[in-house]
């Protein structure tokens, strides 16, 4: 029970504090500012999985939160499998239920699911929402600028290099060595290859992080397909569940007034008791043969007589 009375105040000041330090930060992420992009990103994960849970899993907003805010470490996001336990650690424990499931146990599967549901989700809109959009953009327009920048560089190395290739003047006219001229040439036409060589690998590069983002927008849109398939799965479980538990409670209930018509259509006879007055005995309702017809001399016949 403390836990429900502290958890509350410790979620909303960590949750001011993240936003009062990541409100701090520049709206888009620069080309090579990893961290910043990253803690930008965390920002709209966290603030996705804040408002929808609390909107979602109202009965069980408390258990959920403190799950999400316990298992952030130093990235600030939440671990997947930790939140899941406490999840159902915390429901089980206080045996919490809702009006589909009275079930704690099979009721806190089913949260701790749809906690990493939202934590798929949460992950999806640091991605695709509007300022994760931003982001990308931003990226990609930095990306393609810097292959732009090298482009220039590599035209003008190579008008340099082409100016200095020109041939060797005699001693007299320049002061400089015919040796020296040419192994000057030669380290300037080197110079020139290898910055040909590393600009081709920058424009390589750019396409690598292009293709990445793209990758990473496609595992996005994957997991938010296993997300709702997912939820889909677990929706039709509960259906199932519930109408098991309906069909049960019908059987029961007609199982019960089958046995009420039986007993009510087929009474038990009464049990007699043989000395009672309302059923006297044999003896007095069935009167012997030698009551109901008497001996009378006028049936006998006389003995007969001598002669």
């Amino acid at each position: 029970m403390t836990l429900k009375k502290i958890a509350k105040p410790q979620i909303i000041m960590t949750s001011f504090f993240v936003v009062a330090f990541l409100g701090t930060l520049p709206a888009i992420a620069e080309l090579g500012t990893v961290w910043t992009d990253f803690q930008l990103y965390t920002t709209d994960f966290t603030n996705y999985i804040t408002n929808n849970i609390s909107e979602t899993l109202n009965p069980v907003e408390l258990q959920t939160q403190s799950a999400i805010t316990s298992s952030s470490g130093d990235l600030n996001l939440p671990n997947p499998n930790y939140a899941s336990q406490y999840t159902r650690d915390q429901i089980t424990q206080y045996s919490v239920s809702d009006k589909f499931e009275n079930n704690p146990a099979v009721y806190g599967k089913d949260v701790s699911s749809e906690v990493n549901r939202y934590i798929t989700r949460s992950a999806v809109e640091g991605v695709f929402g509007r300022d994760g959009q931003t982001r990308l953009k931003g990226k990609l327009q930095d990306t393609e600028n810097t292959v732009k920048r090298v482009n220039q560089l590599t035209q003008q190395a190579r008008q340099a290099n082409s100016n200095a290739q020109q041939p060797c003047l005699p001693v007299g006219s320049s002061g400089v060595p015919d040796a020296t001229c040419q192994a000057t040439k030669s380290l300037l036409e080197v110079s020139f290859q290898n910055f040909r060589l590393q600009a081709d690998q920058s424009k390589m590069m750019g396409e690598t992080l292009g293709n990445t983002i793209q990758l990473r927008n496609d595992i996005q849109y994957s997991n938010l397909n296993l997300a709702d398939i997912s939820q889909q799965m677990n929706e039709a479980n509960r259906a199932r569940r519930v109408g098991t538990s309906a069909e049960v409670a019908r059987l029961l209930r007609v199982t019960s007034q089958t046995d009420l018509f039986r007993k009510s259509g087929n009474p038990l006879p009464l049990q007699t008791n043989l000395g009672s007055e309302s059923n006297p005995p044999a003896s007095e309702t069935n009167p012997s043969p030698t009551e109901t017809n008497p001996p009378s001399s006028e049936n006998i016949p006389s003995p007969l007589t001598a002669p």
